[in-house]
């Protein structure tokens, strides 16, 4: 069962483009290394992610939260079926 919710937090609800495809994976070099160094150091916008990359990360963090919920919940049923055993 948990394979089947992380292929469904895994799948993507829209099909990748082969246009945004070739855009990641083209090699983007610096145009300008100057700028760029002034860029980071005045600390601007040091982390940049695109909307499917913040879609992944949040589906990681439900799916990981799901299975710690699930077995926190299951570790106490565990323990008050055997403290409802142990007054039998």
């Amino acid at each position: 069962m948990l394979d089947f919710l992380k292929a469904r937090l895994r799948s993507t609800p829209i099909k990748e483009d082969a246009w945004l495809r070739r855009n990641e994976e083209r090699d983007d070099s610096v145009k300008n290394a100057q700028f760029v160094s002034f860029l980071q150091q005045s600390g601007f916008r040091k982390r940049q992610l695109n909307r499917h990359q913040k879609t992944q990360r949040l589906k990681k963090f439900i799916a990981v939260a799901a299975i710690w919920t699930l077995l926190l919940c299951f570790s106490w049923i565990a323990f008050e079926s055997a403290a409802a055993l142990e007054l039998f």
